[in-house]
């Protein structure tokens, strides 16, 4: 069950959505949904309008395979319905077909002309007919029952030597159903899981003479921050093409953790701009997933990335600290450089760091891909082998090989990334006890509920990160380390079990039952040892605090006789300048101005300590130098990059405690509007 808000105040919410933009707007504004409950999905059309989507895709639950339409009266009924409750609000509806849609076929006759084909083209045929309110077919490639690169041609087999040739045969045969017949659109979705694919896909599409439209992941395969953009994007021939975001966190939390990620979906956004330079293919706008099955970004922080997709469909050029700036005016009813927006943008801003911290291991997908814990090391060994960033990006070769096989330092380095995340997840938690009086007390325990899950999930995967990686470590103490951690875990879900953070209904996604089973697992795996705590030289109070067009200013927490660098870069692993700080006297906050730098460009950095014959780098944080001149469609605007961690603000005003009363709490599946 999960514990949701959900605002009733959604046309407030948006009406900065729709405020004048300073670029032209994209046409495409999508939103995906992948719920069968029907209640939900119905309150979740019903606020189409007031984000400005023109787009809504039905998939995953709702339906994927085109002989559903035959034998599934209820996905047809399902479809209809929605259909029409998009078309009232003035949105276009668009379904999913997974091609191949059957999971025992070896062998396939792709010729137009063949008994396969023209069953396929009947199938589709059917599928309109039964629910002719369907405006677009999306046909998705990827994750399909059986995948066409995989199919041995039954006939013409030298016409279909070449894997794209099945591709091209099967939109060919589609379109002329949905297009020529039905006069509707039809969609491809470029999904792919290996580099391998890549061509053949590229070529397909190019060399489609349909007018279909792309929709290729911001990714290569699936979401991860850290992935490089996908290489389809913008190479696809002459053919409008979308991006495939995900808004509810599906690898980030599903919103149960918060995941507010305006400066990631940012990023994608100016790196589609800048691959548009001498691009073919046009970029015309994106959709988003709304929800992960029965967790939905609607009703959490997460909706902040529903705002931030309508914000760049609106002006791709936005800053990302302007679309959080908006987000907590329209959402929050306070305004750009009082006290209390500056705490809630600190808030917001720093749930997207704690998510890249505690999922990720240096940039590597490196536990489970889910929001959950991985069952074992060698569960998160599979995924590392899978998923790893360096089959996308060959300069992270040399990351993967540590990771594999860490050294010390290695285990110390990655103890301090998770370190880090709990630090950030606990200076959330310091800002809320001056909110109690401004808001609602139920909004206020909502809110105590989200911040307190991402904490305790922080220090979850801490412990779960030092067992994963101390147990592939030869380094003579991890062992001891490993101990320590499966020992921690225990006691968490000790806590778990005995109500000692009783806000925490639906413990997704860390029910003790699942840190047990970790820990049983684990402690399987290697020879046991006397727990002992690792130790380190802890880097702490890492942030960002201002920025403008040519400099970013940082802070951390330093300590007496340690010598401190901050490093820096446009293109992760690899840092390319070191700015030295030189030895402390006297511990307390150090700040460093970083100057030199190009307007709007995203920077990396990092802290380096030396002291006492150790060193330790921090984990990665971003730093967006600002547009020169401001946002044009903003003028009162004020700098909110950042604010000091710890820094003591006062509380929200009595407007954000009224605005929250109209919210309301939504347990279990369905979000009913009031």
């Amino acid at each position: 069950m999960t514990c949701r808000l959900l605002s009733v105040a959604s046309v407030a919410l948006a009406s900065l959505a729709g405020a004048a933009f300073a670029a032209e707007p994209l046409p495409f504004h999508g939103w995906t949904l992948t719920q069968d409950d029907m209640d939900y999905n119905l309150a979740v059309i019903g606020q189409v309008r007031d984000f400005g989507v023109t787009h809504v895709q039905l998939s995953h639950r709702i339906v994927t395979r085109v002989d559903q339409f035959q034998t599934e009266p209820e996905v047809v009924q399902r479809v209809r319905v929605l259909a029409d409750a998009i078309h009232a609000q003035g949105g276009q509806a668009i379904v999913w077909m997974q091609e191949l849609n059957t999971s025992d076929t070896y062998t396939y006759c792709f010729d137009l002309d063949g008994e396969d084909m023209q069953a396929k083209m009947q199938a589709y045929r059917d599928a309109l007919t039964a629910a002719p309110e369907i405006d677009g077919v999306m046909i998705s490639f990827g994750s399909a029952p059986t995948e066409l690169a995989y199919i041995v041609p039954s006939c013409q087999p030298l016409a279909f030597a070449a894997v794209k040739e099945k591709y091209k045969a099967m939109i060919e045969a589609v379109s002329r159903v949905v297009m020529d017949e039905f006069g509707k659109q039809v969609y491809v979705r470029t999904f792919y899981h290996k580099g391998y694919e890549i061509p053949y896909l590229r070529s397909a599409i190019a060399e489609t003479q349909r007018p279909i439209v792309a929709m290729s992941k911001s990714e290569p395969n699936d979401f991860e921050p850290y992935y490089p953009l996908n290489a389809l994007m913008g190479d696809i021939g002459p053919h409008d093409q979308i991006f495939e975001l995900d808004c509810a966190g599906e690898y980030w939390g599903r919103g149960a953790i918060p995941f507010v990620a305006a400066e990631y979906f940012a990023q994608r956004y100016r790196e589609a701009r800048a691959r548009q330079t001498d691009a073919a293919s046009p970029f015309i706008g994106s959709t988003c997933r709304v929800d992960r099955y029965e967790y939905s970004a609607m009703g959490t922080l997460n909706e902040a990335n529903l705002f931030a997709q309508a914000q760049l469909v609106g002006d791709s050029d936005l800053d990302w600290q302007t679309i959080l700036d908006r987000f907590i005016r329209s959402k929050f009813g306070v305004e750009a450089g009082t006290a209390p927006h500056r705490q809630l943008f600190d808030i917001l801003r720093r749930t997207y760091w704690v998510g890249r911290k505690m999922y990720y291991a240096k940039g590597e997908w490196a536990f489970k891909k889910g929001s959950e814990l991985p069952a074992s090391n060698a569960d998160a060994l599979s995924l590392m082998f899978d998923k790893t960033i360096s089959q996308w990006d060959v300069a992270y070769a040399p990351v993967t090989a540590q990771l594999l096989s860490p050294s010390r330092q290695v285990v110390l380095e990655l103890l301090q990334e998770k370190f880090e995340a709990m630090d950030l997840a606990q200076r959330n938690l310091d800002a809320l006890p001056e909110l109690r009086t401004r808001m609602a007390a139920q909004v206020f325990a909502s809110l105590e509920t989200l911040l307190t899950k991402q904490r305790v999930a922080t220090e979850i995967w801490f412990h779960m990160a030092g067992a994963v990686f101390g147990g592939r470590s030869l380094s003579p103490e991890s062992s001891a380390w490993v101990s320590w951690h499966l020992d921690e875990l225990e006691r968490l879900a000790d806590a778990l079990d005995n109500g000692a953070y009783p806000q925490i209904v639906d413990p997704y996604p860390f029910p003790s039952s699942d840190l047990r089973a970790f820990v049983d697992n684990t402690r399987g795996g290697f020879s046991q040892s006397e727990a002992a705590e690792p130790t380190w030289l802890a880097i702490t109070g890492i942030d960002v605090l201002n920025a403008t067009d040519q400099s970013i200013e940082v802070q951390w927490d330093a300590k007496a006789g340690v010598n401190y660098h901050v490093q820096l870069t446009e293109q992760l692993p690899s840092y390319t300048q070191t700015r030295v700080v030189g030895a402390i006297v006297d511990d307390g906050p150090m700040r460093v101005t970083i100057d030199g730098l190009s307007a709007r460009t995203p920077y990396w950095f990092r802290v380096q300590a030396d002291g006492d014959g150790e060193t330790m780098v921090s984990g990665d944080y971003t730093a967006w130098t600002r547009k020169a001149g401001g946002d044009a469609a903003d003028p009162d605007e004020t700098d909110s990059d950042a604010a000091p961690g710890g820094s003591g603000t006062m509380g929200l005003v009595t407007l954000l405690g009224l605005f929250w009363l109209g919210v309301l709490a939504v347990h279990g599946r369905s979000i009913r509007r009031g």
